[in-house]
This record gives C-alpha cells, structure tokens and sequence, in this order.
C-alpha cells in the first residue's frame, strides 16, 4: 500500500480512465492521497492564458472530476500545460508521491525514435511506477 499516490490520466477512453483510478485506489493506504493528473500538450505556458487554453484546462479538469464521482473516488486533481512525461515527473517530485500509475499504450513510430510518455516517466521518476498495460 502507498501513501500518497499519482494517477496520471492520458486522452484514452473513459474505460481506461476508470480502469487507471481503480487500479491506483487498489494501491491506495487508508487515509493516502490520490492525485489524478492530467498534462496539456500544446498550451502556451505563460502567465496569462487564452481563452481556448483556459476552457480546454477546465474541460479536462470536468471530465477528471466526473470520473471520480462515478467512482466515489476521492482525489486532488491537477491539470497542467505542458509535457506530460515532465508534467508526471514534477508532480510527483512536488508531493513526494510513492507510487505513479500510469497506462501504456499502443508503439507508434514517434515513441521508436523519442521514446514514450511511459519510458520517460520509468526512467525518470522518483518514486515507483505501476504501468496498466494495454491489451492487443
């Protein structure tokens, strides 16, 4: 059991999304923290936001926050711009995480020569990663 738990959530179905929130509650200790997050690729990062940037942050922090209702989950939600694999990392590092769980996906050409999200959170992260491996 872990104490304090990051949940990262990718733009998957909902059925991955509730299958990364029970697998993470599974690992949970009584009384732990969870912290679903989820990075946006593609936002500028400056101080003052658009308007398309600031509704595509609170689309996903609504569509997070209803998973978690439907799962009678309780968890902090962050939603942050930027490169998920660095977006993981930092919060994990920010709240001294235990554990990430994160999902796997399918190998496209892009993750051969860059690598993926998973391969970087792996190598990179503070604390262990459970990975929910895709099924073929």
């Amino acid at each position: 059991m872990f104490a304090t738990i990051v949940c990262a959530i990718g733009r998957g179905s909902r059925q991955r999304m509730l299958q990364l929130v029970e697998t993470a509650r599974a690992q949970l200790a009584p009384n732990g923290s969870l912290h679903l997050i989820h990075a946006v690729e593609g936002l500028s990062l400056s101080a003052a936001p658009d308007d398309w940037a600031v509704d595509v942050m609170a689309a996903a922090e609504s569509r997070l926050s209803e998973a978690l209702r439907s799962t009678n989950t309780p968890a902090l939600i962050r939603v942050r711009a930027g490169n998920p694999s660095q977006v993981i990392i930092a919060i994990a590092k920010e709240i001294a995480a235990d554990l990430v769980v994160i999902a796997s996906h399918r190998d496209d050409v892009l993750d051969r020569v860059f690598g993926s999200v998973v391969d970087h959170v792996v190598q990179r992260a503070p604390c262990s990663v459970l990975v929910l491996r895709t099924t073929r």
